[in-house]
């Protein structure tokens, strides 16, 4: 009998001492509709190009997540009060890696220039900068790069459409957008005949992680993720 119980006393204190293992909190990310890369089905359920890349990447590393749709500006902003993990998909900028860091690449990306074809303005001209008003949506990158190469940045609506309703009705000269998002939009609203556009550069969109998120998880996070994306990309 004492043999037995101290069987029992010696399992006890093996199991005391395991490490107990609990399952991963969600990482909560937040995105915005945009259309190819982002939106939601008429189920509620999230898909996009971009969409797929993170969801098959953080499967990959067993890792379960959240999504939020939400204002570009909002999903931002909620990185950088804690409030979310992580939004995408974005490019680099100097204010976005003051609170966060970007991700190895999600999908290759091009920042375009649109314009009414009947407009005679080309933007590879110097006289473009000077004279003409431009639009570009609020809270992206696209904003902040046409103020810092001093482009005349008239107005920043809050989504792709209204910037197209904008260059139509000759509010504005030209707009800078997503080529993905813009160039969806203008075939869903037949506008191919009315528009042109030319590219402004090329650049990868990547999921950007909040520092305090990083922080958290350790150093084995992000290239862990970013292996993980290798296989996840569209071909």
């Amino acid at each position: 009998m004492p043999h037995a119980l101290t069987h029992k006393l010696l399992l006890a204190s093996l199991l005391l001492a395991a490490p107990r293992v609990f399952p991963a909190e969600p990482i909560r990310l937040a995105t915005h509709l945009q259309p190819p890369l982002s939106f939601t089905r008429d189920n509620g359920q999230a898909d996009g190009l971009a969409v797929q890349v993170v969801d098959c990447a953080l499967k990959k590393i067993q890792r379960p997540y959240t999504l939020d749709f939400l204002p570009w500006p909002r999903a931002q902003w909620q990185v950088q009060h804690l409030q979310s993990d992580g939004f995408f998909a974005a490019t680099q900028s100097e204010e976005r890696d003051r609170y966060a860091t970007l991700s190895g690449p999600l999908i290759p990306y091009e920042r375009r220039w649109y314009l009414l074809k009947a407009n005679p303005l080309s933007p590879s001209s110097p006289e473009f900068k000077r004279q003409a008003r431009i639009a570009a949506f609020s809270g992206s990158n696209m904003d902040i790069w046409l103020r810092d190469h001093g482009y005349r940045l008239s107005a920043t609506p809050g989504n792709s459409e209204q910037l197209l309703r904008m260059l139509q009705s000759r509010r504005v000269d030209a707009v800078l957008g997503n080529g993905y998002a813009v160039d969806a939009l203008i075939a869903r609203l037949g506008l191919q005949a009315e528009l042109r556009s030319e590219l402004a550069e090329a650049l990868p969109m990547g999921l950007y992680f909040g520092k305090a998120f990083l922080d958290r998880e350790g150093p084995q996070f992000l290239p862990k993720f970013n292996n993980a994306l290798q296989g996840c990309r569209p071909k």
